[in-house]
C-alpha cells in the first residue's frame, strides 16, 4: 500500500521504493500549469477576494488516483507567485467536514487535508510536502530523497514559515449535518526552499500536485482521495506523475 489510508501506511509513503529521477525512472510527460507572477497585496484570510486571484489559473480536473475517476467532491486550486512568496489557494466542497489535529506536524492525514507538494528539480531528489488541514494545523517536510527514511520524523525539522487562514462554510466535525465546503489561502516564502532550491525565477518549472484527503459520511467507502496531478499509482509522492508548474509573468 502505498498511500496513507491508516496509520501504519506513514511508512509507505516514504518508502515507496520508486526510483528518483536520475535512476531509471522515466518522468511522464506532464501538464504545463502557469503561475502568474503579482505585485498585489494579497492579504492571507480565507477569502480570495482580491482582484489577482481572479487572474489565477485554476485546476479543476481532481481526479482519484489510477483509475482517474473524476472526484465525487470537486476541488478548485490556484497558485500565484511574487517576489517574495508562493501563494495557494483552494477551493473544497465537503459535506461532512472534519480536522481533530490541533499538533503542528502531527499526523494531519487523519483529518480532511489539503497537501501541496513541490519538487524544484528532476535530477535532485528533494522536495517538500504541506499540508493544511480544517483547523489550520500545518505539517511541512522537506525529504531529502524518497525512500530515505521509515518516519515523517526524519524530515519534521524544515519550517516552511507557511501563513495559512481557513474559511468554512459548515460546522467542523458534525456529521449530523450538510456543509458546504472550506477554503484554504496560503503565502510560503520563498526563502524557505533555498535548503535544496534557490528562489524560483521568471521561466522556471517546478513539478507539483494538490493533492486532498476527505473523510465523510456521503462518501460510499468513508473517504476519497484526490489530486491535480494524474497519478497512476496509489501514491501522492510518485512524483513522475506530477504536472509542471510554471513561474511566469
Amino acid at each position: 500500500m502505498k498511500c496513507r489510508s491508516l496509520p501504519v501506511a506513514l511508512l509507505a509513503l516514504v518508502v515507496s521504493g520508486c526510483t528518483p529521477f536520475g535512476g531509471g525512472a522515466k518522468p511522464s510527460k506532464p501538464r504545463l500549469v502557469r503561475c502568474h507572477h503579482t505585485k498585489a497585496k494579497i492579504t492571507i484570510d480565507g477569502r480570495l477576494d482580491e482582484p489577482a486571484w481572479e487572474d489565477a489559473v485554476r485546476i479543476e480536473d481532481f481526479r482519484v488516483p489510477v483509475t482517474g475517476a473524476r472526484a465525487k467532491h470537486p476541488t478548485s486550486a490556484r497558485l500565484l507567485w511574487s517576489d517574495d512568496f508562493l501563494y495557494l489557494a483552494v477551493v473544497m466542497e465537503d459535506l461532512d467536514i472534519y480536522g481533530l489535529k490541533k499538533e503542528r506536524d502531527s499526523w494531519t492525514w487523519e483529518d480532511d487535508v489539503v497537501e501541496l507538494f513541490l519538487k524544484p528539480s528532476d535530477v535532485e531528489p528533494a522536495y517538500f510536502e504541506i499540508h493544511v488541514t480544517p483547523l489550520g494545523t500545518i505539517l511541512d517536510l522537506l525529504i531529502a530523497r524518497r525512500g530515505a527514511a521509515g518516519n515523517i520524523d526524519r524530515w519534521k525539522d524544515w519550517d516552511s514559515q507557511i501563513k495559512a487562514a481557513v474559511s468554512i462554510s459548515g460546522t467542523l466535525n458534525n456529521w449530523k449535518d450538510q456543509d458546504k465546503g472550506w477554503v484554504v489561502e496560503a503565502a510560503i516564502p520563498l526563502s524557505a526552499f533555498t535548503p535544496t532550491a534557490h528562489k524560483p525565477q521568471l521561466g522556471d518549472r517546478w513539478r507539483f500536485a494538490v493533492s486532498r484527503y476527505d473523510y465523510s459520511v456521503y462518501l460510499p467507502e468513508g473517504k476519497e482521495l484526490s489530486c491535480s496531478a494524474p497519478l497512476t499509482v496509489l501514491d501522492f509522492h510518485h512524483y513522475e506523475d506530477f504536472d509542471l508548474l510554471d513561474f511566469a509573468e
